[in-house]
């Protein structure tokens, strides 16, 4: 029944901003990655239409290709499906809603229910109609964190809530996919912010910091204070706008593996000194369009000085050391320069028995989300 080695078989569906990945994997202490395979559009110009379109087929390709593969082995029956879908698909919000009660009392699952339908209630900003995702993500019992409340004896109770509305073609199109290539297998949705939040709270416990995952078209920024998410926004910032800039009329692919030899030191071609060129007139540019998102971001408060990148890795580099080297001290709530912490997909998801040039992030943290819910 979708079982082995003290795991359960499952299928992961990443979907990004102009690509989509699919993977079958085993959960449990042992986590294996049985084949996967990622669909990348071509970095072209696109109506928002066309790319959710690009996308949805993106999915269906990267489907039939790692379930294939599967197929090969002749291992177990998947248990089940999840969907992760990011930015510029999904838009996440906090909420939080607080329960004062006029004497010490037990806390159940009914009142901390009652009060995320409120938080819910409360928050404006959701397409109520294109509703994702609503889940409690933190519960505070007298001002403190409680991991399992119901049960407990407390006076107040503040809970925070994380909703995700979604684009209705992205989201339509790959139910169908999903019901094409795995009919009747129960698909679970998430949002990339939620996979990202929890990833992040088990690997860096329930600290603050400032995730910031960039794509193929977009790059997701999300503020998070304390395990809570604070804030959201996305810039239509990726890796084919940030290439094209720096390289106009050039291939994207051509000049990111550039900029990675660079960053390397493994290259002083002319090509590559006329790059370094591009870069230095284009950081000033780059930081401008970030600094206007810190600037919302950090509009109520500071943001965290810690920097957790998620990022393809011929871009990660560069990328590091920009955050870091870049005077964003206005916008953190030390007055320091952020310290940068790239994740790869490997210590996303350390899993055994995968190829070593395995980098795919987007899929690596599908995975990791997966594990940490069936584990819990």
């Amino acid at each position: 029944m979708g079982t082995s080695l003290g795991g359960k078989v499952v299928a992961v569906a990443d979907i990004g901003s102009a690509s989509a990945g699919f993977a079958v994997f085993r959960t449990g202490r042992a986590p294996q990655l049985y084949a996967f395979a990622r669909e990348s559009l071509p970095f072209e110009n696109r109506s928002d239409n066309a790319l959710a379109t690009g996308v949805v087929q993106a999915l269906s390709t990267a489907c039939e290709k790692a379930l294939t593969e599967y197929a090969a082995q002749k291992g177990p029956r998947i248990s089940s499906s999840y969907c992760v879908v990011g930015a510029p698909w999904t838009h996440s919000f906090a909420g939080a809603a607080l329960g004062e009660l006029k004497r010490e009392a037990t806390i159940t699952d009914a009142m901390i229910s009652g009060l995320a339908k409120q938080a819910l209630a409360d928050q404006k900003k959701i397409d109520a109609s294109a509703m994702f995702e609503a889940n409690v993500v933190r519960v505070l019992l007298n001002g403190y964190a409680t991991e399992e409340p119901a049960g407990k004896r407390a006076e107040t109770i503040r809970v925070f809530t994380l909703m995700s509305d979604c684009d209705q073609q992205v989201q339509n199109g790959a139910k169908e996919v999903l019901g094409k290539f795995l009919p009747g297998t129960p698909v679970i949705w998430r949002s990339g912010a939620r996979a990202a939040l929890s990833v992040a709270k088990r690997l860096l416990g329930d600290g603050s910091y400032l995730i910031v995952e960039v794509g193929g078209e977009a790059t997701d920024l999300i503020s998070v204070r304390k395990g809570i998410l604070e804030g959201r926004d996305s810039i239509p910032q990726g890796v084919r706008q940030i290439a094209s800039s720096l390289a106009k009329g050039k291939p994207v692919e051509e000049t990111v593996a550039l900029l990675d030899m660079i960053e390397r030191q493994q290259s002083e071609s002319d090509a590559a000194n006329e790059l370094e060129q591009a870069v230095a007139k284009f950081e000033p540019e780059l930081a401008h369009i970030f600094g206007e998102t810190f600037a919302k971001l950090s509009g109520s408060r500071k943001l965290p000085e810690t920097l957790v990148l998620l990022a393809p890795s011929q871009l990660s580099r560069w990328l590091s050391r920009f955050f870091s080297r870049i005077d964003f001290t206005q916008f953190t709530a030390t007055a320091q320069p952020f310290a940068v912490t790239s994740l790869s997909a490997g210590e996303l998801l350390p899993v055994a028995q995968i190829p070593s040039s395995f980098a795919d992030t987007g899929l690596a943290l599908g995975c990791a989300l997966v594990n940490i819910e069936s584990d819990s």
